[in-house]
């Protein structure tokens, strides 16, 4: 039974190594806490799908990623048309390298996806 415990510990392990991370939100501002309470974002080959299963209508959303190996390489996948309580919507991330001048649009097949970190940039409420 040990040793079933201690291979399903290290399969698990293994598996996680190989995933994005989904940073969690460090803001201290409570309307802006409770604005991002229940959404869920998942990210998959440059689409990020969010679910709003919180308590608001959504304006604009925001999810940013960055590359842990990479420090030029930016992505954003923005959610301008607003998220109704209780739907589901996808946005492609479109991913840019380069400083200033040099920015450039960086394809999909060119990132390391499992070295990507995913976080919130902006949420707000509609109207």
């Amino acid at each position: 039974m040990k040793k079933f415990v201690l291979s399903l510990f290290l399969f698990i392990a293994g598996i996680s190594s190989y995933a994005q991370t989904y940073q969690p939100v460090t803001s201290k501002n409570k309307t802006y806490l409770a604005t991002v309470k229940g959404l869920s974002y998942t990210y998959d080959n440059g689409v990020v799908t969010l679910k709003n299963n919180g308590r608001y209508n959504l304006g604009t959303v925001s999810i940013i990623a960055r590359s842990k190996i990479d420090s030029n390489l930016f992505g954003i996948a923005l959610f301008e048309d607003g998220l109704k309580k209780g739907s589901t919507n996808k946005a492609t991330v479109y991913f840019t390298g380069g400083v200033g001048k040099d920015s450039h649009e960086v394809p999909l097949k060119e990132i390391d996806q499992k070295k990507l970190v995913l976080s919130f940039d902006k949420a707000t409420r509609a109207k």
